[in-house]
């Protein structure tokens, strides 16, 4: 699949979606002016927090960390857009540019190799990934994982179909639970897992791939968000 991107990219090579320029599809000039950080924030109250480490009313069950690029509006939520639903693959690598930006601005790059992390997507719904032709998490994870010079894998299994984008608060805070397992609990055991998500809402999903990480034996689990749905 990479190969096939690289073609397209030869053939087709993405144009930045705000000012036209060749060659990504959200330039380095059009992210410093168009995508404003999220900052040091707890990703679920948004409160101050050094590092966005999770603050401690929201710590249970979440993860320790979670580094949020950018809030879901404006040019942010069309970069999402044009990538989940506008068949821009290319735009991962934008998406994955600036999400290994906020991590790296928020933390030591000695640090992030120390843990040695282990990237894991959160899962897509199999109704979604056969929609929109492929895994949308999985491929930003990979992209993510090239640019960190770290492994990934695809550990999480999801249950049921569920969908988020559209329901109420209420039902997004209860889908979650319990709807994903650990399919390789042997490679998990004792590794420190940087989840990838493209956007965190209500904050159950994360938890709840966290609960599954953690009863696998991960010795740590942090997150890496590109935005925060307010």
């Amino acid at each position: 699949m990479a190969v096939l991107d690289k073609l397209i990219g030869l053939i087709a090579p993405p144009s930045c979606f705000v000012c036209g320029q060749e060659g990504s599809a959200l330039c380095s000039g059009c992210a410093q002016t168009k995508i404003v950080p999220y900052g040091e924030r707890c990703f679920a109250c948004g409160a101050v927090s050094p590092s966005a480490r999770t603050c401690e009313r929201c710590r249970p069950g979440a993860p320790r960390y979670v580094w949020v690029s950018t809030n879901y509006e404006a040019a942010a939520r069309q970069l999402i857009k044009i990538y989940k639903f506008g068949h821009q693959r290319a735009a991962a690598a934008s998406l994955a540019s600036l999400m290994v930006e906020t991590l790296l601005s928020l933390n030591d790059f000695e640090e992030v190799r120390r843990l040695n992390y282990l990237i894991v997507p959160v899962p897509t719904a199999t109704s979604r990934i056969r929609q929109r032709g492929f895994d949308h998490c999985a491929h930003l994870a990979r992209q993510v994982a090239r640019k960190l010079k770290a492994r990934h894998l695809n550990a999480l299994a999801r249950i049921g179909q569920s969908r988020q984008v559209g329901a109420q608060r209420s039902v997004r805070l209860a889908q979650p639970a319990g709807n994903y397992v650990v399919r390789y609990p042997y490679l998990i055991n004792g590794q420190n897992i940087l989840l990838i998500d493209d956007v965190v809402t209500t904050c159950a999903t994360l938890r709840a791939a966290t609960k599954a990480l953690r009863g696998a034996g991960a010795g740590r689990v942090d997150a890496l968000v590109f935005a925060k749905r307010l």
